[in-house]
Parts: C-alpha cells; structure tokens; sequence
C-alpha cells in the first residue's frame, strides 16, 4: 500500500514539475524574445553608484574598473568598506586613483545586524545624486550598462526598483561550474515564471536602481538594516507600496572564479533558507521543479519498466532544453555547453539542499553565523 501510495505520489510531482518546466521554457522564451534594450531620447540624470565591498573577489580590480567607463554623462562611483584593512581596499584605491569618479569610503559604523546595510547607509551619507544604484562587487559591466538601465528607469511609470538577471562566464572549478548551472537552470527559470505570474516583487543587489526618495519612504536602509536579503526587502516593500519593479533586458557578469564545493554548497543552503524565510510558501511549492530528483526516484521504486524510463528521459530533455533556450539567448558563454553535462549532479545538490534547507535556520555568511527568523531577519548566532 506504502509503495503504490509513493508511487502515485511521484508521478504526480513529476506531471507538475514537467508542467512547470515547460511553462519556465514558454517564459524564458518570450521574456528574450520581448526584450529590446530601452531608449530615451532627453536627459540622462546622474547617478550615486553605491557598491559595498567586503574582501579580494575575483579580478577585483577589473570588475570595479568597469564601472568607471560607463558611456553616461554624469555619474560617482562609492566604494565601501568597513574595515581599513580589508583585503580588497588595494584594488579600490588602484581604481580610485584612476578616476576622479570614485570614492573610496571607510566607515566602521553599525546600522543593524547585516554588516552589508551598515555600509551601503555610510555610502548613501556620502552620495549627491538622487538616482541610485546599488551594486554588488563581484559584478563586472559593459560600458553601456548604465545608460541602458537608466533608460529602463525612465521609460517606465511609477517605477520602484530596475533589477537585472545575472550568468557566470568565469567558472574555474567544480563548483562554480554548479553555481553557473544553479543561476542558470534555476534561479532565471523561477524569475521569469514569477515575472509572468505576479510581476517581480522583489531586486536583485547585484544590480538594484532606485531613487533615494523611494527609498526613503519604506524607511530607507534602517527599515532593512536586520535582514538577510536587504534587497529581496528593499524591492519587495516597493512593490507593496504600488510601485512598479522592472526586470530589465541588461544581464550583468557575476565574477566567480573558483569556489569550492563546500562554498557552493554553503551558499545555495543559504540562498535556500533565505527564501523559505521570506517566501515560505512558494519555497514549499518550489519543491515540484525538481523533477530529475522525482524521476530517478521512480525509477529506483519501480525498476527500469517504460514508464520510469521515458519520465526519466523527459524530464532530462526538458531540464537541457531550458539550458540550449539560455545558451541560445546569450545567458551562457561559448564553451558552456560542455558543463551541461553536470546537470543531473547540480539538480540531485539542489533537491538535497531544498530537503535540508527545512532542518534548520543557520547560514554562514562572510564567515559569521546568523539564524534567519521567519520574515528574513537576521541575528547572530550565540547573541
């Protein structure tokens, strides 16, 4: 009875994750397919570009210089750190040095419990500008980035926040490549499904647009200073204000390089807990896209008959179908394709992390111990 009770119960979770991932296709599809980058024809306001910096990232020093050649008329670069020995503070003054744009800023003071927020509030002390961007520093850019998200900024009405996708072209080990896979197979899929559902809730830090007045009225950076996701928050309490996010058709480099394993691990555990925290039910039913996990589990249930077999071979066709759709689309550099392969081991890290994720409320972040609270507040383990 036990047996044929899973039985039904996988296949079940297997039509709805194949629903699912067929409608994450038709999504992808049509958001790329849509998007043309965004013009204005009249002035272009300037812009406080805020990036908090914690840490040598990979190829620091290239991915802050990238700011500082943007094709836009007037801009500042700020450049935070709490900590006037931080590892990355060597590249930050190499660029500072190199532009009259750039600001580097070190202010050890203490807003909340996310060290991040405390500095981002240091930064928008020292800004001029009304318009936004926050940023964060492993993000490399083209020198059009800018104008083009300012253009989606104005083109808009009643405008929140102007958040972008994000793809990895720097993996060199093992788990960047399953972090690539991850942003990839998962991370833009779920975006765009939830572009078409509900409209985007929420922004991306690695890319955040924002006037200082919006931000202002949901109570500025003090309002998000104890949570985890400040920018889940940030963009999140605009849209329930009745403002409008937007997803903008620019996709930005996150600069990797190596990470391990363990670090990949650690980080979508975090990712994972971070979303249940805020999203509790839609990470519950996040669960069903994970039908390649689904479907070796019926295979193992009930052996190598047709029906395991061809679930199993559909779920992998849909899985790599959403990933050709990508490559084809530019989310994915030239070369990528062979990491592919890696896919059936990226989805089984994903369905254990999901499984693990509701075994507790501990992340690492920045090499500290936090609980995450229902809401995505933040506190400190052992405090």
């Amino acid at each position: 009875m036990f047996h044929e009770s899973l039985r039904v119960l996988l296949l079940l979770l297997i039509a709805a994750g194949g629903a699912y991932a067929v409608f994450s296709l038709f999504c992808v599809q049509r958001f790329f397919a849509s998007q043309r980058p965004s013009s204005w024809e009249a002035g272009y306001p300037p812009v406080s570009i805020l990036k908090p910096v914690k840490g040598a990232d990979h190829q620091s020093g290239q991915n802050l210089a990238s700011f500082i050649v943007q094709d836009y008329p007037e801009y500042e670069v700020l450049l935070g750190f709490a900590d006037e020995n931080d590892e990355g503070l060597p590249a930050a003054r190499q660029v500072e040095s190199e532009s009259p744009r750039v600001k580097v800023v070190i202010n050890r003071k203490c807003l909340g419990v996310n060290p991040k927020v405390s500095n981002l509030y240091a930064l928008l002390e020292m800004a001029r500008y009304p318009l936004l961007l926050i940023s964060d520093s492993d993000i490399r850019v083209t020198p059009g980035y800018l104008r083009e998200i300012v253009a989606d900024y104005l083109s808009g009405e009643n405008v929140g926040v102007v958040t972008s996708l994000k793809r990895i072209t720097s993996a060199q080990s093992l788990g960047a490549l399953l972090e690539s896979l991850t942003i990839a197979a998962d991370l833009v899929s779920s975006v765009l499904v939830a572009r078409r559902l509900e409209g985007i809730t929420f922004g991306f830090g690695s890319s955040l647009l924002l006037s200082r007045q919006a931000l202002e009225e949901i109570g500025g950076f003090s309002a998000v200073a104890d949570y985890l996701a400040e920018d889940y928050q940030i963009g999140n309490r605009l849209w329930k204000k009745g403002y409008r996010n937007i997803l903008s058709s620019y996709v930005i480099e996150n600069v990797i390089g190596k990470m391990s394993i363990s670090d990949y691990v650690l980080h979508q555990l975090r990712w994972a807990r971070t979303y249940r925290a805020c999203r509790p039910k839609g990470f519950l039913g996040y669960g069903i896209t994970h039908i390649l996990p689904f479907s070796l589990l019926l295979l193992l249930l009930q052996g190598t008959g047709e029906i395991s077999l061809s679930l199993l071979a559909a779920s992998l066709a849909l899985r790599w179908s959403l990933l050709l759709s990508l490559y084809k689309n530019g989310m994915c550099p030239r070369g990528w394709l062979r990491s592919t392969l890696l896919l059936p081991i990226k989805d089984l890290f994903s369905f254990g992390i999901w499984i693990w994720s509701f075994f507790g409320s501990t992340v690492l972040w920045r090499g500290t111990y936090y609980s995450i609270i229902r809401g995505g507040l933040l506190k400190k383990v052992g405090e």
